[in-house]
């Protein structure tokens, strides 16, 4: 049986090799503009909402979102109800941009999961549930 304080640790190793082998494997937006576009996709948000969102800093996620803007992939606009604030909008080009970048994520997990036996299909399967949960 595996304690609770062993299962966190090997989590999280987990997570953090997969997420190096999406980023080998051709997914090259990073972690954090990738969320941005994601959560963009639900509507503007301001700068600060965003940074509370992704837990950095306001002037890192100014940076971002300049670099995110520079790629075409949002755009600033006039808060309607703050003429002091910004909004930032995810333009079409983010949108596909976020798009083909979860897609390239699940084509390198699947590649390496059509391989696997029945049973470790299974329990992968029954991993994402408990981590579903877990979340």
């Amino acid at each position: 049986m595996t304690t609770s304080d062993t299962l966190g640790h090997d989590l999280a190793d987990a997570v953090t090799d997969v997420a190096k082998l999406l980023i080998r494997e051709g997914v090259r937006v990073n972690r954090t503009a990738l969320s941005v576009l994601d959560t963009l996709r639900t509507g503007p948000r301001r700068i600060t909402d965003l940074a509370a969102c992704e837990f950095v800093s306001q002037p890192a996620m100014t940076n971002l979102v300049s670099r995110l803007e520079e790629e075409g992939w949002v755009e600033r606009r006039p808060d309607p109800t703050d003429g002091r604030a910004v909004n930032v909008a995810v333009t079409k080009a983010g949108v596909a941009t976020v798009e083909a970048a979860l897609e390239a994520r699940a084509d390198a997990l699947r590649k390496r999961i059509e391989p696997l036996s029945a049973a470790d299909r299974a329990a992968i399967a029954n991993a994402i549930a408990a981590l579903k949960k877990l979340l």
